[in-house]
């Protein structure tokens, strides 16, 4: 993989540069402290995944990604950032970002999350090579295979506006989220044994591992809500994947009002996604 670095501070560009070319596999193709020429190497390098930092001067993170989307350049981009207001960490993901990093950096988390990064891309080139590979062969199926493709797409920046795609229980998420759309069925549907390869004990702990992280977005929606209580897309999430009670539960226990926050249900949630992306 390669990755490009754009940060204002060279400590932390020099640790990211450790971390990610500890594995041979990736390549750091360029750093810098300057965002205009981070926007003139992502037109002219083969970057994969750019880690950009959100507080730069003249341009912010969010507004350097949009500029470079709009010149039809799609790496991944991975944020960082000091802590900073929930609707600026909202306003990342939906315009495109794969993950946040808060600052002081976790040496743990930025290799688990440049993990995961990777992944997704080769999952992505494999799903490509595919395509290529049965193109005109079958024009209809493979009409199908895209459309599927999309769904997948945008259930994964559903996952990112709610924060929950490097959670421990990300990987179980994917594999359900895509099983349901590669098969075409509801959450009662899935055969968890067949599916996970595992017996009644190891399905427990899968569900516990996703409930967390489906909690953890139930909680990130819920300080959403708070911030902007007549936001259209947040009100449907909240209702369409949580309902909404258990996110007005949750945040009365942020405000105080109640000793344990909303309740999360894996079968209104996952059927809610799918619902959501149809």
């Amino acid at each position: 993989m390669n990755f490009y670095i754009l940060d204002n501070d060279s400590k932390i560009i020099h640790l990211l540069s450790n971390i990610i070319e500890n594995d041979f596999n990736n390549t750091v193709v360029g750093t810098t402290s300057n965002p205009q020429q981070a926007y003139d190497d992502a037109m002219r390098l083969g970057i994969d995944i750019m880690f950009i930092d959100y507080a730069m001067p003249a341009m912010d993170g969010v507004q350097l990604i949009q500029k470079i989307q709009d010149s039809h350049h799609y790496p991944h981009f991975i944020m960082t950032a000091q802590a900073i207001l929930p609707s600026v960490k909202t306003s990342a993901y939906q315009h495109g970002i794969d993950f946040f990093i808060e600052k002081p950096l976790n040496i743990a988390e930025v290799k688990s999350v440049i993990k995961l990064a990777a992944q997704n891309i080769n999952m992505s080139n494999r799903l490509l090579q595919v395509l290529n590979l049965v193109s005109g062969a079958a024009t209809n199926n493979t009409v199908t295979i895209s459309g599927k493709n999309k769904k997948k797409e945008n259930a994964q920046s559903i996952l990112r506006f709610l924060g929950i795609t490097a959670g421990n229980g990300a990987p179980a998420i994917n594999k359900l989220i895509n099983t349901m759309i590669e098969r075409e069925i509801s959450f009662d549907e899935v055969n968890f044994e067949e599916f996970f390869q595992c017996d009644e004990h190891g399905k427990k702990i899968i569900f516990q591992r996703i409930r967390r992280d489906i909690k953890t977005g139930l909680n990130n929606l819920a300080h959403m809500c708070m911030d902007y209580p007549e936001n259209d897309i947040i009100l449907e999430y909240a209702n369409n994947l949580y309902e909404y009670k258990n996110v007005h539960n949750e945040i009365s226990f942020l405000k105080g009002e109640r000793t344990n926050g909303g309740q999360v249900s894996l079968k209104h949630f996952f059927n809610g996604l799918i619902q959501e992306i149809n």
